[in-house]
């Protein structure tokens, strides 16, 4: 099941959120904690983080893209740790 990249609270909410840019794209494996998109708040940028290893599938609100808190950025689907992470060719 995927995990959303969810637009995280921000202690401005009289100030207008947009996506800056991707960080990564859809295909793209990203570790837990990765950045992955970067935010606009006029004058200021921030990052989101990966909220689980994963591959990304999709990425819902392109740049320029006005976001509120809560809202879906985009989708990773998350390594199986079983067959992922232990995964080894010469086995």
């Amino acid at each position: 099941m995927s995990t959303p990249i969810l637009v995280p609270s921000v202690n401005s909410s009289s100030q207008p959120l947009k996506v800056s840019l991707w960080l990564t794209h859809a295909g793209e494996e990203v570790a837990s904690g990765d950045r992955v998109v970067e935010l606009l708040i006029p004058g200021v940028t921030f990052d989101v983080e990966a909220p689980c290893a994963g591959r990304i599938v999709s990425c819902e609100c392109q740049a320029g893209a006005e976001v509120t808190t809560g809202m879906v950025l985009g989708w990773i689907e998350p390594l199986n740790s079983e067959t992922d992470l232990d995964w080894n060719p010469e086995d």
